[in-house]
């Protein structure tokens, strides 16, 4: 045997073989402790029946089949066939798949399991279990290490009673139990024994025991919708707990009941569904035992609730507030309590309901209590209902029985301000108390302790009660109309029945003044209208007058049947004066028509101041008025005034100014006009009549009225009327129109056209001449009326082209003519011996053309002088001279040498003509017969200051000054006309100045008169003298008072008479101004002066000054006096003065006016309650004129 080297023995020799041996030994246990180390992450074919090696692509593939079974760890896999590519650890398994981990199962027709990532992906129904939930999806993919999956299309979660079912779902096992946390994405429901929520996107975590429902979420639970932005669901031991909507909440419900309907006047119930409903920006909802317990909506909140009784529908109920409480019991709503500016709205069904109109409610909170069916409105609480306003601290509805009972305030602690209870009914005045009860079915209630205010009076009672909507009963009541807690008077009554918008009856009835009983009568009975008009009786004023003896006054009825139309008829009777009866109707229809017709009958004693002696011993009159007014369609409108008087005597006797007094005319008119604006055409018709009620005096030489004719042919109109009266009037047009911007001269020609047909028809008194004897002779009016009849046609025409000249001066030319018809007119006769004409009326028909031209130039200048004076800066002066040719021809005269035949022309002795006018006494009037070529001047200056004021500029009129005169070319002498003159200023803006003047440019001669010659100074220069002028002013004194006491500037005398004390003393006393005295003053005075005079005749100077005077004085804060006067300062005499002294009584006035002398001397004494509807509760004395007026 050979022997080898030292390695081989220490290889295999030796201690060599005890080193291999040691080196298998490790290497075997190092392969035992890594195969059972490592055998879980290696996939392992435990089983099959047919195993074959395939080589596909470069790798090595076993194919398998019968009974297959794979291994990984805890992962059983099993089928009939499949794959294994040991590289790459993928596995794939089909027919009769299934797999099993740890107690989870799986099923399903493909398995692909891929070992590098633990992940199996199924195909064909696969089907994923635990023993507490179960998964079905199209594709279901599971991790197995972490026990989490993703199932796609079709997912089916089945877990603890619920079913989720959504497009995909990404799942993990809870670290709690076997249940999995999950969540769901697309088209996801989740459904238990009692909801079904929908979603785009469903998040539940196990853990924490919360859902998160996101994307469109709902719940249904029964016929609830539970929806919002986002709805979170917190659960406790598997049990819903809490329910959380961050934003956009909106709960509804469905309620099913019947609903009455009728048709072809049957009636049945027919069965209705209806959605409740219930919205806000945030919303919390609490379970108990995983029923729902109450919910919490805030934010903008509102909720409708829709009532049913007896299953039948009654209506619903619409409520908003900051804060929304619901309560539930057994499923049901129990209570629902608004907080925080809750309103609300119930509106009934019509057929349903027994309530008709809507019921609006607003309160601090309002709580709903449902089984009681019963609501609580605390805190400011309002219902209007039916025209009803409610309003009260505390209100409860018992909407069983329709009644609400009304407090200050509920009996809860919380601090609600006290409010008594207010009811306002529609047309009816307030009414409180400290306790009401109403009824909103019958519309009847009580109030404890109320009051209320009708008109400008109010009631007190005990207890106030309605018994129909219209009738209001009072136990132990009061009346007054002084609003002071303690009135200066009141009614007292026991029992008092108010019927609205007609009467107050109470019974008895005792007044009090101060608190102290004065008188009592059986009953009483007030008006109470709300302020409209309503019928009732007029109550008369009694009086004793010297004049009158004992006199009522003004008793009658008001008649207000209709908003259209009413009457008044009054009676006033004096024992030593007679008996007066008057009417007055109006009516009234608006945007169409109104009027009045007024009829006075008097029946006065004549010669007898015994009323018994009034059938024998009387003098009647009569007088009627009709006032209409009518606005038509198209531009029409039709106006009628007619008078009938049997006598002028009333006026003259019994008015109380000198304007009534004058006024002894009856005139009529009727009117009717149509337009058409757009061809500036328009017609118009008119009647007229004036009648002289005095003609019978003035014809009387016994009467102081008598007028005395001084020659003979004089004429009193006794009645002068026009039937009719028609025109046609074509405005100003323009002769050749045009739409251009720029117009030639011939676009601005204008003309117009106007046609006029009057007929008159007068009658009339004429003197004659009586002739005693050769040396006597007299005038006097004939015994018998003349009645003369007269039309005429009237055409005028002008024509005018206003132009600019220069650009600064405007030239207006114009050319007039008229051309009148007659049916009847005037031959002349002539009479040689006495030189003169005598006149013989033709009828027939006769024609005269007139005409005239004229243009006028005009422009404006301006001129600033600097006047840096204080505030004063500019004074600007504009200057608007003025110059015109008129021409007018002498139509006795020939015309562009054509005769035109209107005059007969004679001479006489010394061959002056004598004219006789054709026209002269006819419609058509006097011919002009006087050439007239007048140049006319005027000229137009302003005044205006500028001055600056508080930094502001403000320009202010100083003073106007005008003149004007005209020089006549075809005159014979004396060619130009007057100067006149006027100066107006308002100094410092409160001082009225008024000044007109006329000079005259030629000479007057004592004697001689006006002459030819011009009036010059003694330097040869023309003087214009002055003829006359007229200067008047008027301003106002005032001083404030000394101390700070308050008076109030509205309060105004309503007692005052307002005496007629302006200008002539003709004015109508309605139309003064009021002169009461303004915050703050203590007196006032108006004065304003008049100063005229008349120098025609230098030697006969005519001067007029007349002096007005208004002095009031607010003496306290309730006493006022008043002084006005009138004085002729030329004759020192004082004309005509008055006093009033008016003292407010708070709730009652006095007045006293007195005027101690002249035509409208007598006095006047009046304590009298302030409010119209008590206004005859008062004292009144009289004397002079206002004794004898029966008004």
């Amino acid at each position: 045997m050979k022997h080898g080297s030292k390695s081989d023995y220490l290889f295999y020799g030796g201690k060599g073989s005890i080193i291999i041996n040691f080196l298998m030994k490790l290497f075997f246990l190092i392969v035992i402790f890594s195969s059972i180390l490592f055998c879980d992450d290696r996939l392992y074919l435990e089983k099959a029946d047919i195993m074959k090696n395939r080589t596909v692509n470069d790798e090595s593939i076993q194919y398998i089949s019968g009974n297959v079974i794979f291994s990984k760890g805890s992962l059983t896999m099993k089928c009939q066939n499949g794959t294994h590519n040991q590289n790459s650890g993928i596995a794939t398994l089909v027919d009769s798949v299934s797999s099993i981990q740890n107690n989870r199962h799986l099923t399903c027709d493909t398995l692909i399991f891929i070992s590098k990532e633990d992940k199996i992906i199924t195909y064909g129904n696969p089907h994923l279990w635990d023993q507490n939930y179960e998964l079905f999806a199209d594709t279901i993919i599971v991790y197995t290490k972490n026990d989490s999956g993703i199932a796609l299309g079709s997912v089916i979660l089945e877990q603890k009673g619920q079913t989720i079912k959504s497009d995909r779902l990404e799942y993990k096992k809870s670290n709690i139990d076997t249940t999995i946390s999950y969540s769901a994405i697309g088209n996801v429901s989740i459904i238990d024994s009692s909801r079904l929520a929908v979603c785009g996107r469903a998040n539940y975590n196990r853990s924490k025991e919360i859902t998160s429902l996101e994307l469109n979420p709902k719940i249904s639970e029964g016929k609830q919708i539970i929806s919002g932005e986002k709805i979170i669901l917190s659960y406790e031991n598997e049990i819903l707990k809490n329910l959380l909507i961050p934003d956009q909440a909106h709960v509804q419900t469905v309620s099913l009941g019947f609903q009455k309907r009728i048709v072809d006047s049957t009636s049945f119930l027919d069965s209705a569904e209806f959605f409740d409903d219930l919205s806000g920006a945030f919303l919390s909802g609490f379970f108990e035992n995983g029923e729902l317990d109450s919910m919490r909506l805030e934010g903008m909140s509102t909720t409708l609730y829709h009532i049913f009784e007896d299953s039948v529908y009654q209506g619903n109920n619409k409520t908003s507030g900051d804060t929304i409480i619901i309560n539930f019991k057994n499923k049901e709503t129990n209570s629902i309590k608004v907080i925080g500016g809750a309103e609300g709205t119930f509106s009934p069904d019509t057929l349903g309901s027994t309530l008709k109109e809507p019921i609006v409610y607003s309160a601090n909170r309002i709580n709903y209590r449902l089984p009681e069916k019963e609501t609580d409105l605390e805190g400011y609480a309002k219902i209007k209902h039916d025209g009803t306003d409610l309003e009260s601290g505390y209100i409860n509805v018992d909407w069983e029985t329709d009644i609400l009972n009304a407090l200050p305030k509920p009996d809860s602690p919380d601090l609600f301000e006290p409010i008594n209870p207010i009811i306002i009914e529609r047309g009816k005045d307030p009414m409180s108390g400290t306790k009401m009860t109403y009824n909103l079915k019958t519309k009847k209630g009580r109030v404890v302790k109320g009051g209320t205010k009708a008109d400008d009076g109010y009631y007190t009672g005990s207890e106030i009660r309605n018994e129909t909507r219209k009738t209001v009963f009072i136990k132990n009541s009061t009346y007054t109309t002084c609003e002071l807690d303690t009135p200066h008077f009141h009614f007292e009554s026991t029992k008092m029945k108010i019927v609205q918008n007609d009467v107050v009856i109470a019974r008895p009835i005792i007044l009090h003044l101060a608190q102290i009983p004065i008188i009592g009568v059986p009953f009483g009975i007030f008006p109470h209208r709300g302020g409209q008009r309503h019928s009732g009786w007029i109550m008369p004023t009694y009086g004793e007058s010297k004049s009158r003896g004992q006199y009522l006054d003004g008793l009658g009825f008001y008649w207000a049947p209709s908003q259209f139309w009413d009457s008044k008829i009054t009676t006033s009777f004096g024992d030593r004066q007679g008996l007066l009866f008057r009417m007055n109707n109006r009516y009234h229809l608006r945007y169409k028509f109104s009027g009045s017709l007024y009829l006075r009958s008097q029946q006065f004693l004549v010669n007898s101041k015994n009323i018994s002696d009034l059938s024998n011993s009387r003098k009647a009159a009569l007088n009627i008025r009709w006032a209409h007014k009518q606005n038509m369609r198209n531009s029409q409108s039709l106006n009628a005034n007619v008078t009938y008087s049997s006598s002028g005597d009333y006026n003259k006797k019994y008015g109380i100014t000198q304007s009534e007094r004058m006024n002894q005319k009856a005139i009529s008119n009727l009117s009717y006009s149509k337009r058409w604006p757009k061809s500036k055409n328009s017609i118009s018709t008119n009647l007229y009549s004036n009648q002289d009620l005095l003609i019978n005096e003035k014809i009387d030489t016994a009467s102081s009225y008598y007028i005395k004719p001084t020659r003979s042919g004089s004429q009193l109109n006794i009645i002068n009327k026009t039937l009719p009266n028609f025109s046609f009037r074509h405005g100003q047009s323009n002769l050749f129109p045009t739409t251009a911007k720029t117009k030639n001269w011939y676009n601005n020609i204008n003309w117009n056209y106007g046609l006029t047909f009057t007929n008159k028809d007068r009658d009339f008194y004429e003197s004659e001449k009586i002739t005693v004897d050769d040396t006597t002779s007299f005038y006097q009016w004939k015994e018998n009326k003349i009645n003369e009849q007269n039309s005429v046609w009237s055409h005028s025409s002008s024509i005018n082209a206003p132009q600019k000249l220069f650009k600064y001066i405007s030239i207006n030319p114009s050319l007039s003519i008229r051309s009148v018809w007659v049916d009847k007119y005037f031959n002349g006769i002539w009479n040689d011996t006495t030189f003169s004409f005598s006149k013989k009326q033709i009828e027939g028909f006769k024609a005269r053309t007139t005409g005239s031209f004229s243009i006028n130039a005009n422009t404006k200048l301006y001129g600033i002088l600097p006047v840096p004076i204080g505030p004063l800066k500019v004074i600007r002066h504009t200057a608007s001279p003025s110059i015109g040719y008129s021409y007018t021809p002498d139509f006795s005269k020939p015309v562009f040498n054509q005769d035109l035949g209107y005059f007969e022309i004679k001479k006489d002795s010394l061959g002056n003509r004598i004219l006789f006018d054709k026209f002269s006494g006819t419609l058509a009037g006097s011919t002009p017969k006087s050439e007239n070529k007048s140049m006319n001047f005027s000229l137009n200056n302003i005044f205006q200051a500028k001055i600056l004021k508080n930094e502001e500029e403000k320009k202010i009129d100083l003073l106007t000054w005008r003149l004007s005169t005209s020089y006549n070319f075809a005159a014979d002498s004396m060619n130009l006309s007057n100067l006149r003159s006027s100066i107006r200023s308002k100094i410092a803006g409160k001082l009225n100045l008024d000044i007109s003047m006329t000079h005259d440019f030629y000479k007057y001669v004592q004697g001689a008169g006006r002459i030819s010659d011009y009036n010059k100074n003694d330097k040869g220069l023309i003087v214009p003298r002055l003829t006359s002028a007229r200067f008047s002013t008027g301003f106002r004194f005032s001083g404030k008072r000394w101390t700070n006491e308050t008076i109030n500037e509205t309060d105004v005398d309503s007692t005052e008479e307002d005496n007629d004390l302006l200008n002539p003393g003709l004015n109508d006393r309605s139309t003064l101004t009021n002169n009461s005295v303004k915050k703050g003053n203590l007196w006032n005075t108006n004065v304003s002066l008049s100063y005229s005079i008349s120098a025609y005749n230098p030697e006969k100077i005519n001067k007029t000054f007349w002096i007005n005077t208004t002095s009031a004085f607010q003496v306290t804060k309730n006493w006022k006096v008043s002084y006005r006067a009138r004085f002729n300062m030329i004759e020192r005499d004082l004309v005509n003065h008055s006093f009033s002294i008016y003292r407010d009584l708070h709730c009652w006035e006095l007045s006293l006016n007195w005027t101690p002398g002249g035509m409208g001397q007598g006095i006047n004494l009046r304590i009298n309650v302030k409010s119209p509807t008590l206004r005859d509760l008062k004292y009144e004395k009289k004397g002079g004129l206002y004794s004898r007026s029966p008004f």
